[in-house]
C-alpha cells in the first residue's frame, strides 16, 4: 500500500457489481485485496439497492461500478453487504447513478467493463460526464484492474497525486471529521448535557441559540484544524496552458464563488442577501445588513414576516472609479459612506450608499429577485463598516489653513 493511499483513504469502498459472490468473476479478487488493506466494503448487486443507500456513501473512498449488470448471485462473501433484489441495469440507470454519486461524495468512480472504452466514453460524454479529463470517472478493463494486484490502489494514488482538488478534499475531510469527533467528545466529557446548557446560556444572552451553537462549534473545530501535514507540492501544480484572458475569467469565477453564493438562498433570510429590481431596463440592488440573529423565527411577526434593513446600490462604470484604485493593494478605496462590491451580477462594480438605508418587510419584496448572498468574512466586514459609520463621533475637521501649514512648515521634528 502506498503512503498517500494509507494516509488519505480512510472511508468505505463502494462496490456495485451483480457478480459479487461469483467466485469465477474477477471482482471478488478485487474485494479480497481491498479487505486486506483494512478498508470496509459496501457491496451492492443492483443499482437500485445502491441508490437506496446513497446517503450512506457520504464519505466513500472510491466507487467500483460495473457498466452492465445482469446475473445471479451464488454466494455472498462474509462481511459484504448486498441488496436483496436482482435486476437488469440499463446504461441510463448507471449514468444517472454516477450523477447522483457526485452530489454525495468527492470520490473517484472506476467503471469496470469488457466493453470498448471509447464507446463507453462516448455514452458518458453524451450525458455531460467527461471521463478522466475531469479526474473523477475512470474506465478500466475489468479483468486487468481486478486481477493485477495493486493496480486499483496505484490508480487511486495517481488520481490523488495529479489532482490538487482531490488531494485537498481528502486532507480537509479527514482532518475536519477527526477534529469534529474530538470536540464533541471533549464537550460530552465535561457535561453530557452540554447542548442544553449552551442553548439556555445563549438564549439568556438574547442570542438565537441555534445560530450561536452553530457558530460556537464551527469556531471550536476550526481552531483545532491542523494543516501542517498538507504538502504544497501536491496543491501548487502547473496550471494548464490556457490563454491569459481565459485564466483571468476563471479567476473571476473562483472569486465570485468566494464572495457570493447562489444556491439554497431562498430558504431563509440572512445578512448579505442581495435583491434586484429592474425598472425601465435599469437595475437597482438592495443589500440586507440586518444581523442574522434578528432575521430568525424568533424575530418574525405572527404571520412570519421579517423586517429587512437594506442599502441601495447601483452599477458604476469602472472608468469612473479608476482614480480610486490602489494598484499596490489591488483594491478600490471606498469612501466612508459607501460599500463597493465587484463582479456582482455581471457588473464590474456596484456601489451601495450607507446613506441610503431603507426598511422593508420581506412580504414587500415579492417583486424583487434575490440574486445572491454575500458570505463571511465579506458581509462581516460590511456590517462592521456600516456600524462604524453609524456610530462615528461628530468630530470637526481641521480647517484647511491648519492642514496646509503642516505641509508648508520647514521645521523638522526633533
Amino acid at each position: 500500500m502506498g503512503k498517500l493511499f494509507q494516509e488519505l483513504c480512510k472511508g468505505p469502498v463502494v462496490v456495485v457489481d451483480d457478480r459479487i459472490g461469483d467466485q469465477h468473476d474477477p471482482i471478488n479478487k478485487l474485494i479480497e485485496e481491498i479487505e486486506e488493506n483494512d478498508l470496509p466494503i459496501l457491496g451492492y448487486t443492483t443499482i437500485g439497492d445502491a441508490r437506496n443507500k446513497l446517503q450512506g456513501m457520504l464519505f466513500s473512498n472510491f466507487i467500483v461500478l460495473d457498466w452492465k449488470m445482469t446475473g445471479e448471485i451464488e454466494e455472498i462473501p462474509t462481511g459484504v453487504q448486498t441488496g436483496d433484489a436482482l435486476e437488469s441495469t440499463t446504461e441510463e440507470e448507471v449514468i444517472e447513478f454516477i450523477k447522483e454519486l457526485r452530489k454525495i461524495c468527492v470520490a473517484p468512480i472506476f467503471i469496470l467493463s469488457t466493453y470498448d472504452k471509447d464507446w463507453i466514453e462516448s455514452q458518458l460524454e453524451s450525458k455531460g460526464i467527461l471521463p478522466e479529463a475531469k479526474d473523477w470517472v475512470f474506465i478500466e478493463n475489468k479483468g486487468t484492474l481486478c486481477e493485477t494486484r495493486g493496480a486499483l490502489i496505484s490508480k487511486v494514488e495517481e488520481w490523488i497525486e495529479n489532482s490538487p482538488h482531490i488531494y485537498l478534499a481528502k486532507c480537509w475531510t479527514n482532518e475536519w471529521l477527526s477534529k469534529n469527533t474530538a470536540v464533541f467528545w471533549d464537550l460530552y466529557e465535561l457535561n453530557s448535557n452540554w447542548p442544553a446548557l449552551f442553548y439556555r446560556s445563549f438564549e439568556e444572552d438574547g442570542e438565537d441559540p441555534i445560530l450561536a451553537l452553530r457558530d460556537t462549534l464551527f469556531q471550536m473545530i476550526l481552531s483545532e484544524i491542523d494543516v501542517s501535514k498538507v504538502e504544497s507540492t501536491f496543491i501548487n501544480k502547473e496550471i494548464e496552458e490556457i490563454d491569459e484572458e481565459s485564466q483571468k475569467e476563471s479567476l473571476k469565477d473562483l472569486y465570485k464563488r468566494l464572495v457570493y453564493i447562489t444556491k439554497d438562498i431562498d430558504k431563509n433570510i440572512r445578512p448579505g442577501d442581495i435583491f434586484k429590481k429592474t425598472e425601465n431596463n435599469k437595475a437597482t440592488y438592495y443589500l440586507n445588513i440586518r444581523p442574522e440573529c434578528d432575521t430568525t423565527k424568533r424575530k418574525q411577526t405572527e404571520n412570519g414576516d421579517i423586517m429587512l434593513y437594506l442599502l441601495e446600490g447601483h452599477a458604476r462604470r469602472a472608468k469612473d472609479m479608476k482614480d480610486r484604485y490602489d494598484e499596490k493593494r489591488s483594491l478600490i478605496i471606498p469612501w466612508a459612506d459607501e460599500i463597493i462590491l465587484i463582479n456582482l451580477d455581471k457588473n464590474p462594480i456596484v456601489r451601495f450608499s450607507k446613506k441610503d438605508l431603507i426598511t422593508k418587510w420581506y412580504s414587500e419584496m415579492q417583486s424583487y429577485k434575490k440574486i445572491c448572498r454575500v458570505i463571511p468574512p465579506w458581509i462581516t466586514e460590511i456590517r462592521h463598516s456600516y456600524s462604524n459609520y453609524l456610530l462615528r463621533i461628530g468630530t470637526p475637521s481641521y480647517p484647511d489653513q491648519i492642514v496646509d501649514s503642516v505641509f508648508e512648515s520647514k521645521e523638522e521634528s526633533s
